[in-house]
């Protein structure tokens, strides 16, 4: 005759069992977390360098021939936060047309943001992350 016994012996497996599934999806979680942070840094970053591109661009004299000293000086932000340059694009826009006293001009700045499991998902590889910022020439 055999014993059906259904005891603590037989419940270690499925304790095992769980415990890797909840600690996968826990570090899957926290991963993502950290991920989204950095992006949500970057971001900020980028909206001050087109922020800080804005500002030169207002009070330079002669914007339409140095738009690369604006271009240079929003790199130069997002390099010293560590952000490659063959990841940044900056594009300045005049509203109007023409960069006279008192006109609106937008500075755009790209990111290509490379998370660190685009090995896993492709499509996750590379991620624009798109800031702007807009001002009125003031000279």
């Amino acid at each position: 005759m055999r014993k059906l016994f259904c005891g603590p012996r037989s419940q270690r497996g499925a304790a095992l069992v769980e415990f890797a599934l909840v600690a996968f999806m826990l570090f899957v979680v926290i991963v993502a977390m950290a991920e989204f942070s950095r992006a949500w840094m970057i971001l900020g970053v980028a909206n001050g360098a087109a922020r800080v591109g804005a500002r030169y661009a207002a009070i330079l004299p002669d914007v339409e021939n140095n738009l690369d000293s604006v271009r240079a000086k929003v790199r130069d932000v997002l390099i010293a936060s560590q952000i490659p340059d063959g990841d940044i694009h900056v594009d300045v826009v005049f509203d109007t047309g023409s960069p006279a006293k008192g006109e609106p001009f937008t500075v755009n700045v790209v990111v290509d943001f490379h998370t660190s499991f685009g090995n896993l998902f492709p499509r996750l590889d590379e991620l624009p992350l798109k800031a702007s910022c807009s001002m009125r020439r003031e000279i």
